[in-house]
């Protein structure tokens, strides 16, 4: 059996460049197979920030982060081989999405899918919302976004009220979406939306997928900071 180290030092890296709102992105792939696993890796590094020092400073971190995801799947995936059947193979998926990337902000998700057995793989997104022209550039919060205190109470009736207003998209759901200290990291911002989004199994069953919440950001313009506010101007005019 290959070992991953094997498998990685035969990987010839696959990437694609392009600008995305006024900053580049590039995203780099590997793809490799050992005898007990399959891997497909993504990395994503943006350039054109002002504040050059973050710049290699988020890139180094999504670098290291897919690294040591793949590091951690390869000791799950040789404890599955133990037990999977013959020809199956663990596997993981690791994908990059930018959602956002301009005005000084940046939104991205990193989706990693994991099969070690069972009857269907899990899939995580781990989204990255960053004002990269702050003076403390960091991975925000929900609650940082937002001067009104009353915010998590405003954005679950506007989910509740996409609910009523598209039934058949959010059918199946066994509980009320709402937003409260589990939500703060669960979201991302596009030109002209909050996605406010919840895994499987948290408002339905694991076929539904992620649910999303769609919030314009025309709507919740009077809720958001002076900074962010930037945002939605931005978006207007997109």
């Amino acid at each position: 059996m290959r070992s991953l180290a094997a498998a990685l030092a035969a990987v010839l890296p696959v990437s694609a460049c392009s600008a995305a709102g006024g900053y580049g992105t590039e995203i780099t792939s590997e793809e490799f197979e050992t005898g007990y696993s399959t891997v497909y890796a993504e990395t994503i590094s943006f350039s054109g920030f002002e504040n050059k020092e973050y710049e290699s400073e988020l890139n180094l971190s999504v670098e290291n982060d897919v690294k040591a995801a793949v590091e951690e799947f390869d000791s799950l995936a040789q404890e599955a081989a133990e037990t999977l059947p013959e020809g199956v193979k663990s596997a993981l998926n690791i994908t990059q999405d930018v959602k956002r990337a301009d005005s000084g902000f940046v939104s991205f998700v990193e989706s990693h899918y994991i099969y070690v057995g069972g009857a269907h793989g899990n899939t995580s997104w781990y989204p990255r919302n960053i004002d990269v022209i702050s003076s403390d550039p960091h991975n925000l919060t929900l609650s940082e976004l937002f001067s009104d205190e009353e915010y998590k109470e405003k954005l679950t009736l506007l989910m509740e009220e996409e609910i009523k207003e598209d039934p058949e998209r959010y059918s199946g759901l066994w509980e009320q979406p709402s937003v409260n200290d589990e939500t703060e990291n669960n979201f991302y911002v596009t030109d002209s939306d909050l996605v406010i989004f919840f895994p499987p199994y948290t408002l339905s069953y694991y076929a539904k997928g992620f649910v999303e919440f769609d919030i314009r950001l025309t709507e919740i313009e009077g809720m958001l900071k002076d900074e962010y506010k930037r945002l939605v101007i931005e978006g207007k005019s997109q």
